[in-house]
């Protein structure tokens, strides 16, 4: 402390790593949402690249084995660093530490065929792909190019993608910032190559992505965290959108495990949100890989079966029905309604309403008329439970003094200003009582849609009508609609149940 260049002293303590972390480019294309169901577990995955640092803490469970091409053994460890980031893309394990890659549980198999430096012979890029294919892989991701096209090396991939692999490679970073010209690199511009174009994080074009004919999708790749020796880093490139879409490859193979790989291809293709101009083209391909598009949820269990509907009669005309939560493994997402005048009840023509709730009320029936009920559960993939237990109960007496809607006839009225003419719509709503006279005094209320969307109100003449005005429309064209909300009267019950009709149209 007498030291004048000792400035603090501090105690030395201890610090720790901070929780996982989802990287922008796997959220972009909402993996995490198919991880809740769908990790790509057991896919074979083959890193063609510098190799995989496999002690890596967000690599090593997932890792599986490989092979050394460049040092002829069967260590292929990464010196470089650039297949490490590519194999986090695709498979960083959901673990609570560092990053998550698009399928956690895909197996990654490192296939080294470029040294230190990141450069390597085509020798050892074939060897690697017909490696792929003797050892089982189901997908190859190849973060590596050439501007030249060799026989040799098309025929490499023809005979895999023949085999069944799916192949997914970086279209390259030979593009110029208007986007013109055709820069793909090879392998990605062979036809059995999947070519990933690279965006950044507002679905724009990296200005350096390579383009042409040959790219298929794209997929984020600018600043893109992920594994690396020692750690973690940055990186940009068509080398990381490529691992984006192999690891979606991987949760297609686990959603739909009887494709092969050309449905795969075109499962790709047909769920990729566009970009750029509409429809493909040579910028952004078919368009932004999405994950949860490619992997959908599917249900893997039957809805359970509702067994204790009740229905309870209450006040003129409501019956209150109420259940127990359905299960799903997808989870409920609605319970269906359905009513008959019989114990007989069919889902196809007795649906009478949806609701997210365990508990519903019919206030629709007629008086004293007896009605069976039926509910069931409907998981978030739309499959429908079997009908629950039938209830049933009766509605009451209506009492002696209800009031309904009778009629709504619909007008218009329309006044010319300059070379604008101004329509507005009148409906004319009749309110009657039980035996159907007139009721004056009732106050109705209602709204307009389609061409305007006030409010109106009004109480009934004698007569029993009042007319509802809308706005007015300068040189309208369309329907004006309006809807009856709510009639009132002191003394009065209303009984929409015996409406004639609660809504009326008329088109100008």
């Amino acid at each position: 402390m007498r030291n004048p260049n000792v400035v603090y002293v501090d105690v030395d303590g201890q610090v720790k790593a901070l929780g996982e972390i989802l990287p922008w480019g796997v959220d972009r294309i909402d993996a995490e949402v198919v991880h809740v169901y769908n990790e790509g577990t057991g896919v074979k995955v083959a890193i063609i690249d510098t190799g995989i640092d496999y002690t890596h803490p967000d690599l090593d469970a997932n890792y599986k084995g490989g092979i050394d091409y460049v040092n002829d053994d069967a260590d292929p460890m990464d010196d470089n660093g650039h297949g490490t980031h590519c194999a986090g893309i695709v498979a960083a394990e959901d673990n609570d530490i560092g990053v998550v890659g698009v399928a956690p549980e895909a197996y990654l198999y490192a296939v080294k065929v470029l040294d230190s430096s990141g450069s390597g012979y085509l020798s050892d890029v074939i060897a690697g792909i017909d490696w792929s294919v003797s050892n089982g892989m189901q997908v190859i991701s190849i973060s590596l190019g050439t501007d030249s096209d060799y026989t040799s090396l098309h025929d490499a991939c023809d005979n895999a993608y023949v085999a069944g692999l799916v192949l997914v490679a970086a279209a390259g970073n030979d593009g110029n910032p208007p986007g013109r010209g055709d820069s793909v690199d090879y392998p990605g511009a062979y036809s059995s190559v999947i070519a990933v174009a690279a965006t950044d994080d507002t679905d724009a074009r990296a200005r350096w992505s390579s383009t042409g004919p040959a790219v298929e999708l794209s997929a984020p790749g600018v600043d893109i965290l992920s594994t690396y020796p020692g750690g973690y880093a940055y990186g940009s490139g068509t080398s990381m959108a490529c691992p984006h879409v192999t690891g979606t490859v991987a949760l297609a193979m686990i959603s739909y495990p009887t494709y092969d790989n050309v449905q795969i291809r075109i499962l790709l293709q047909t769920t990729a949100d566009d970009l750029g101009a509409a429809g493909f083209d040579t910028k952004y391909g078919y368009g932004l890989i999405d994950a949860d598009e490619v992997a959908p949820v599917f249900d893997t269990e039957a809805t359970s079966m509702i067994t204790d509907l009740s229905a309870t009669a209450e006040t003129y005309p409501d019956i209150d029905l109420t259940w127990t939560a359905s299960t799903d493994n997808v989870g409920v997402d609605h319970y269906n309604v359905y009513r008959n005048t019989s114990a007989t009840i069919s889902k196809a023509t007795d649906l009478l309403a949806t609701t997210t709730t365990t508990s519903y009320t019919d206030s629709t029936g007629t008086a004293e008329t007896t009605y069976y009920y039926a509910v069931c559960a409907v998981d978030a993939a739309g499959n429908e439970a079997e009908l629950s237990n039938i209830a049933s109960a009766t509605v009451a007496e209506a009492p002696s003094n209800t009031i309904h809607i009778a009629d709504i006839e619909m007008s218009t009225g329309s006044r010319t200003a300059g070379r604008n003419t101004f329509t507005w719509a009148v409906a004319t709503v009749k309110i009657v009582d039980a035996s159907g006279n007139p009721v004056e005094g009732a106050t109705v209320s209602g709204h307009w849609s389609s061409l305007t969307t006030d409010s109106d109100s009004g109480v009934t003449d004698a007569n029993g009508q009042v007319s509802l005005n809308s706005d007015r429309v300068k040189n309208a064209k369309g329907t004006f609609t309006l809807t009856v909300d709510d009639v009132i009267l002191s003394g009065w019950v209303y009984d929409s149940a015996a409406n004639v009709e609660t809504s009326d149209s008329i088109t100008v």
